[in-house]
Parts: C-alpha cells; sequence; structure tokens
C-alpha cells in the first residue's frame, strides 16, 4: 500500500472513531437524561402531600351524613374510622403535576378579584353537610377566654397565605374527586365567637369573621369509608 493510501486510510480510520466517540457520547447523554428523568418521576411519585397535615389531631370527630344538619352518633369504634378516613386524602406530587396542580398549600377561599371571603357567625354555623359532600368536624379543647379576650395560646393554629389564624373547631366539606386531585374546604372557627350570642367584650357574635380556607385533595378513599360508615350508623 503505498505512503498516500495508507494516509488516506488512516485519515478516514479517524474519521471513523471520532464519529463512534461522538455517538457513544450521544448515547450516554441520553441515556443519563433517561435516568435523570425516571429518577424524578420516581421521586414525585414516592412524595405524598396530606392536606390535612397543618391541623393537629382534634379530641374527638363529628360526622354529618349527606343532607344532614345535625351530626350523627359515633361510638369509639367509628371514631377511628373517621380518623382513618380523613388520614386518606393525600396524594403524590406526580399525580398532582399531571394533573396540572401545583400549589398544594393552605389558600383563603378569595373573590374574583382577589379580596378575601368572609362569613358571619350565622354563616359559619349554616355551613353542614350537602346532598353531595359529607361533613367531618373537628372538635378541640375549647379556647380560653377572659374578659372577652382570646388566649391564644390555648386555641389551635394554621397558616394560611402568610396569615396565622387560631381556632378550636373545624369544619370540612369533603365530596367525591374521583380519584383525581381535587379540592376541599375547611372551616376554622372560634365555636364561642359563633354560638355564645351574649359574649361580653372583646370581639363578639355579632361581628365575628372567619374566611373559608381550601386546600388540594384526593378525596375519593376518604368518600367511599365515610359513605359507608354513614351506611352503617344509620341502620
Amino acid at each position: 500500500m503505498s505512503k498516500n493510501n495508507k494516509k488516506v486510510q488512516k485519515q478516514e480510520n479517524e474519521t471513523v472513531a471520532a464519529s463512534h466517540k461522538k455517538a457513544n457520547i450521544a448515547v450516554i447523554i441520553v441515556v443519563s437524561i433517561t435516568a435523570l428523568i425516571l429518577i424524578a418521576i420516581a421521586v414525585m411519585c414516592a412524595v405524598r402531600v396530606d392536606p390535612l397535615d397543618g391541623l393537629k389531631r382534634p379530641e374527638r370527630y363529628e360526622l354529618y351524613d349527606l343532607g344532614n344538619s345535625t351530626p350523627t352518633y359515633t361510638n369509639e369504634s367509628a371514631q377511628s374510622k373517621i380518623r382513618n378516613a380523613m388520614d386518606d386524602m393525600d396524594f403524590s406530587v406526580m399525580n398532582a403535576v399531571l394533573q396540572w396542580n401545583w400549589d398544594y398549600s393552605y389558600n383563603f377561599v378569595r373573590d374574583v378579584n382577589g379580596n378575601k371571603t368572609t362569613m358571619s357567625a350565622d354563616a359559619i354555623s349554616a355551613v353542614s353537610a350537602t346532598s353531595t359532600e359529607y361533613m367531618v368536624e373537628l372538635i378541640y379543647k375549647p379556647v380560653k377566654i377572659e374578659g372577652g379576650k382570646i388566649d391564644y395560646k390555648t386555641a389551635q393554629s394554621l397558616e394560611v397565605d402568610g396569615e396565622k389564624i387560631y381556632f378550636d373547631r373545624v369544619k370540612i366539606l369533603i365530596g367525591n374527586t374521583d380519584g383525581s386531585v381535587g379540592e376541599i374546604r375547611l372551616y376554622p372557627y372560634i365555636y364561642d365567637r359563633v354560638h355564645n350570642k351574649a359574649a361580653e367584650g372583646g370581639e363578639t357574635y355579632s361581628n365575628y369573621k372567619i374566611t373559608a380556607v381550601k386546600v388540594r385533595a384526593n378525596t375519593t378513599n376518604a368518600y367511599a369509608a365515610l359513605a359507608s360508615l354513614a351506611k352503617t350508623l344509620s341502620k
């Protein structure tokens, strides 16, 4: 083989080697990106969001059957089942992302202009189960009120839109999200301010206001559990 032919052959071999090297680098990059995506997906599937994570476990629960404005009698066994149902509204971050739900925090209910919508004591008292939603009320130890002033150290608290709110009861309406990441509404309030119309000093029944809170949740399992329990308790 002549020197020119050898030179040409060498250049061709170098070109082929360089092409193989570039191809291998491309494959490595694609495989690495794919692996990172799969890892990210696995992490997002593993990370769970609990919509009630910001609330402490109450002293007891009250369950309101569909369409009822009075609670259903519950024994210790039923209380345990309600607690389990309330603990079963979590969802994976991946599930939420696939449904374009990015905000899992507690948010005040607002009007079209972005202003908080307030509720009077009468409106809070009237909140109850609907024809399609069960209501579970979380009952905590009553806050201490002396001289019309609330001892906030004895109240429950929750951070919502950067604001701390205080309460000793929370009404929660639970519809069926049918396997999707939907939304539930919470109505945190202070029992004395809503039901004690003769309260003296401080913030009284006549001017007490709250704003409902919304948060993402998958209620499918919880709704089924509450429906089954309500059916059992109604017998």
